[in-house]
């Protein structure tokens, strides 16, 4: 089947300094390609974000319920090294929803994968959607940290939702895994909090013995700096059943001294 894919690709600059949230100015303008030059400055006090919209569908089908890709994603103006990065994540947590052999890695190129599958199915792919969020969760001195949302639908009784965090380090110029956050040797402290948490979470929810046992402590990746600590973030299926969504785990900021690095514990 001749598809024919629609994309619309927007951008939205915001200018304003990202330790207080203020925004001085909002420009918008047509994405024609990172044309910005490097920042002199490994760590700017301001970041100004650049907001793409991938939307697209088969033209071919009619109806309401034709298969639809959104992808939703900020690079920041004069970081092309994190814009790579972050481009680059997006596209791994597509390949792990898209699941498709039949795709070059780009994010344009698993979008059309998607619609490729959605087509050799037919009817059956009706209700068909793929889609993906990165925002900005904080930023914590020269901490910066993205939430990448997620959500496929192929059918049956429900999708598919994942959550990611990515963690970048503004001064080094580098991706951080939630390991680079812990001081070393420090390892085992941090998940016998974290073990600590989970079971204070098990409490809170009245959960039986049976549970408990089905549905064991486990380690994530996934981790971002909340309101009262950081907090371990699990996908569905991980150490819950679906219906309980995605648990998160909070281990108090007072609780990591001497555990999690200080450059990152500090919001300053």
């Amino acid at each position: 089947m001749r598809m024919t894919f629609v994309l619309l690709t927007g951008v939205l600059l915001l200018a304003g300094c990202d330790n207080n949230e203020t925004t001085s100015e909002t420009d918008t303008s047509t994405h024609t390609g990172d044309t910005a030059q490097p920042d002199t400055t490994p760590a700017p006090d301001r970041l100004v974000r650049i907001l793409h919209n991938l939307e697209r569908t088969d033209a071919q089908c009619d109806g309401d319920r034709c298969p639809v890709v959104s992808i939703e994603w900020i690079t920041f103006e004069g970081q092309p090294a994190l814009n790579q990065a972050i481009e680059t994540r997006l596209a791994a947590v597509l390949v792990q929803q898209e699941g498709s052999a039949s795709h070059d890695g780009t994010i344009e190129g698993l979008a059309e994968a998607f619609l490729r599958d959605a087509a050799d199915m037919a009817m059956g792919s009706q209700g068909w959607s793929l889609s993906a969020r990165v925002s900005k969760e904080s930023r914590r001195g020269d901490l910066l940290t993205l939430r990448i949302e997620s959500h496929e639908y192929t059918g049956g009784a429900h999708g598919n939702p994942a959550v990611s965090f990515f963690h970048w380090d503004l001064a080094r110029q580098q991706r951080l895994s939630l390991n680079d956050l812990i001081v070393p040797g420090q390892q085992d402290a941090f998940w016998a909090l974290a073990r600590q948490a989970h079971t204070r979470w098990q409490d809170r929810k009245n959960l039986d013995q049976n549970f408990r046992d089905s549905w064991p402590f486990d380690r994530t990746e996934q981790a971002y700096f909340g309101k009262q600590g950081l907090v371990l973030v699990y996908n569905v299926y991980h150490i819950a059943p679906y219906a309980m969504g995605q648990p998160e785990l909070t281990l108090p900021y007072d609780t990591l001294k001497g555990i999690v690095r200080e450059e990152y514990l500090s919001p300053q």
